[in-house]
């Protein structure tokens, strides 16, 4: 049986985020980072500014004027945001379609949108500035399974087989499979990615409800219960199509720490709705 090291060693054909994302996530931290130094490297990939200035001229940000340079771009909407957008337009590019008669890439990757856009919203309830975080944390929370998609499609083919036509569920399917699941290779692939440890903790544990992020920081303990929520949301509004649809109910305590009250999820799933819809027509790229 083939162990997520032996993936991750496979350098060949090992996914590997552009030279552009990777100096990005390199620079991520980097408190002398300028808007000159962020909009340089972003131009060195001309595709990537096309995108980058696409989606920030989309109805989901809701900019009064026409947004024309990465630099506007930085000062405008933000570090955070142009870093998350440079990162997701990235990681876009794995999201292969049309290579499984079985398995539905592009309705994944509308359900990885999904969960950004929910858990975007629900972090501009509590943390404003963790929410562009937020929306990468749900870009990347299954990447494992574009890893083990691209990777051992068979394998992947199997899980999507027991899942669908004998009601296992994810994690039980992968292990039976692989013999471990999707967070742990993308935990694994995220560390090699060199992301932030927040970033991969949410990998790590959102499928965990509640979960158990022990000794984190308070914002990252709080970014993955916003992730844990997000990825139900998503699966409960039909955003997207995840490799596993079945919903799991979203304990009472988690609720509480994100301050949400029941009586406020109509409201909130038509917020959610709104920017998806959104962002989902500006992701529709050649």
């Amino acid at each position: 049986m083939t162990s997520p090291q032996d993936i991750i060693a496979k350098v060949g054909t090992l996914p590997t985020l552009p030279e552009v994302a990777t100096r990005i996530n390199t620079e991520i931290n980097n408190e002398a980072l300028s808007v000159k130094l962020l909009a340089a490297i972003i131009m060195e990939d001309a595709s990537l500014v096309a995108r980058i200035l696409r989606l920030s001229n989309s109805a989901f940000y809701g900019m009064p004027r026409q947004i024309s340079s990465i630099e506007k771009a930085v000062m405008i909407l933000g570090f955070d945001t142009v870093k998350s957008l440079a990162l997701s337009v990235s990681i876009f590019a794995f999201f292969k379609t049309g290579i499984s008669p079985s398995i539905d890439v592009l309705g994944l990757w509308n359900h990885s949108l999904g969960t950004a856009v929910s858990a975007r919203v629900l972090m501009n309830r509590t943390n404003t500035k963790l929410a562009e975080q937020a929306f990468l944390s749900g870009i990347i929370h299954d990447i494992g399974k574009i890893v083990l998609i691209n990777h051992c499609l068979s394998d992947m083919e199997k899980v999507a087989s027991l899942i669908r036509d004998d009601g296992l569920g994810q994690e039980e399917a992968e292990n039976q499979v692989f013999g471990f699941t999707h967070q742990r290779i993308g935990t694994l692939l995220l560390k090699e990615w060199k992301f932030p440890e927040v970033f991969i903790d949410g990998v790590k544990f959102h499928h965990d409800l509640p979960p158990e992020v022990k000794d984190g920081h308070p914002d990252t303990v709080h970014l993955v219960r916003v992730l844990c929520v997000a990825n139900q949301l998503a699966k409960a509004l039909a955003l997207g199509l995840s490799i596993n649809p079945k919903r799991e109910a979203i304990p009472s305590v988690l609720w509480s720490h994100l301050g949400v009250d029941r009586q406020q999820l109509p409201e909130l799933s038509a917020k959610i709705r709104e920017d998806y819809q959104e962002i989902l027509h500006s992701w529709h790229m050649d």
